[in-house]
């Protein structure tokens, strides 16, 4: 069977990467078979990326363009690769060369001979300062204590997928994405490959710390309701120790006995009740903040919204 490769590449401001790019990937699938369709995303690029990616097609016509209308993202970007390809399986990789092509060779024949339907890149180690290096870990440890998911802090959106669970992430409603928990999520059977991700080519990341920090809401948010469970009990742990201290004030001024050498009468409880407000404020703060994500993220899922629009589709047929 001469199956259909695709490979999805989303890109944003990507000018100085787009024919480096292209020339790898296109080199490194054209080595696993003849029948394939390069789709490059642009996901709304201020630069030339358009116009290089625009006369690369015309010389390539398996190289095809799907322009959004504006930059809605890198996660629907690659959704917005997905409902556009049509290949038995789609590798998914950025444009930055960070994620090396020469590994499609190995995913691929983990899934046309050891039957793996979702083949996903393992970096070796995540690179980075050392803060956003703290931020990744702390993450991934939440995801996976509330989600029960496998989110790696060093798995990668890098991966092949089979069709068929192309056509079940497609027809997956929700509009808040987080593609590694989706691909995690919807199971069957996976498998990892360890790689070292090297360095960009050019440019700079576009994931800026407010974008990480939206993903990570997403992430969290999408996977779990138990951040609201763990606010009640913690909220009725605050309110018991309230009791109890509520109790003991009462007894020490009835008995009047010391405690820590202090007599009731001796300490006036200014500072005690400034700490217990702002413990009780700052926890109401904090509690409001994680209901409202969630009422946030209800609110845009039900205006159903679509999570792209197409401006342009070049090299495909109508």
């Amino acid at each position: 069977m001469n199956e259909k490769i695709s490979v999805i590449i989303p890109c944003f401001n990507e000018s100085e990467n787009i024919e480096s790019s292209y020339e790898r990937i296109n080199q490194n699938v054209k080595n696993i078979s003849e029948n394939y369709e390069l789709i490059f995303v642009d996901d709304g690029s201020t630069d030339n990326s358009f116009s290089k990616l625009f006369n690369l097609s015309n010389k390539n016509k398996k190289l095809k363009i799907v322009k959004l209308s504006r930059n809605f993202g890198h996660q629907n970007a690659i959704f917005a690769g997905l409902e556009n390809s049509s290949g038995d399986c789609i590798f998914i990789i950025d444009a930055d060369l960070q994620d090396p092509p020469e590994l499609f060779t190995e995913m691929h024949k983990k899934w046309k001979d050891d039957g793996y339907q979702v083949v996903y890149g393992v970096r070796k180690k995540r690179k980075g300062n050392f803060i956003k290096l703290l931020l990744y870990s702390v993450y991934h440890k939440l995801f996976k204590l509330f989600s029960n998911l496998n989110d790696d802090n060093n798995l990668a959106d890098f991966c092949l997928i089979d069709k068929k669970i192309k056509d079940y992430l497609i027809n997956l409603k929700e509009k808040n994405i987080y593609f590694r928990g989706l691909r995690s999520w919807i199971g069957f059977k996976q498998t990892g490959i360890e790689y070292t991700r090297e360095n960009r080519n050019a440019g700079k990341s576009k994931y800026s710390i407010f974008k990480l920090y939206n993903l990570a809401l997403n992430g969290i948010t999408n996977f779990s309701t138990k951040p609201l469970s763990l606010i009640f009990l913690v909220g009725f742990i605050i309110f018991f120790m309230s009791l109890l201290l509520i109790i003991f004030y009462v007894m020490q001024k009835l008995y009047n006995f010391e405690f820590l050498g202090v007599l009731p009468e001796q300490v006036p409880g200014f500072y005690t009740l400034v700490i217990i407000l702002i413990m009780f404020g700052s926890f109401n703060l904090i509690c409001l903040g994680l209901i409202g994500e969630y009422i946030g993220r209800l609110y845009e899922e039900v205006k159903s919204r679509p999570k792209f629009y197409v401006d342009q589709k070049i090299n495909f047929d109508e």
